[in-house]
């Protein structure tokens, strides 16, 4: 076979697949659609099957600063569990890996704080699974809540006071969803 037939044969084939395509151009783009949709709805029902899951518990926020304006009225939050890091750990090839912070209810009977981290998962009680940053700190995926329009600076203003509590969902597996915020009474 020379050159000459070798390309039409070759165009011939991209022709047929051309057509095949064509001719399936609606179940391709329906396909498409049904793809972006699914991973749309996946985004939001993890975070939406925490909240009725997940059992409520109230924690302290500490303050952090500073705030980015360009992304609307949120808070940044941080909890004193963030910076409870495991006992044993060493500071290499940890990042990413799940840690697990046990919750205890605080004196006030509503409260809950960190009491110890781990690398294993607790057996039972309450307890958070998160992961370490670059900063050396562990999230929660409970850090920033967006709020009302114009309400951010009351809430930030109350977590420097310390009188922010978080409520927050969490989950028998140890993921955490927020809820809401409140500003305590002084």
């Amino acid at each position: 076979m020379n050159t000459l037939e070798q390309e039409l044969v070759t165009l011939s084939a991209f022709g047929r697949f051309a057509e095949t395509v064509k001719r399936h151009e609606r179940w391709g783009l329906a396909l498409g659609i049904s793809l972006q949709l699914a991973v749309l709805l996946f985004m939001t029902a993890k975070g939406t099957l925490i909240l009725i899951r997940g059992e409520v518990y109230y924690v302290r926020v500490q303050p952090v600063d500073p705030r980015d304006l360009m992304r609307g009225d949120y808070v940044i939050l941080s909890y004193e569990f963030s910076r409870q890091l495991p006992p044993n750990w060493d500071g290499m090839g940890r990042q990413g890996q799940p840690i697990y912070v046990t919750l205890v209810r605080e004196a006030d009977g509503k409260h809950w704080r960190g009491a110890h981290s781990s690398f294993e998962k607790p057996h039972k009680g309450p307890f958070l699974k998160g992961k370490m940053n670059q900063r050396g700190q562990l999230e929660f995926g409970i850090e920033q809540f967006f709020v009302q329009e114009s309400k951010g600076l009351e809430y930030e203003n109350a977590v420097r006071s310390r009188l922010l509590s978080s409520e927050i969902s969490i989950t028998p597996e140890g993921d955490a969803a927020m809820r809401g915020l409140h500003i305590l009474a002084n």
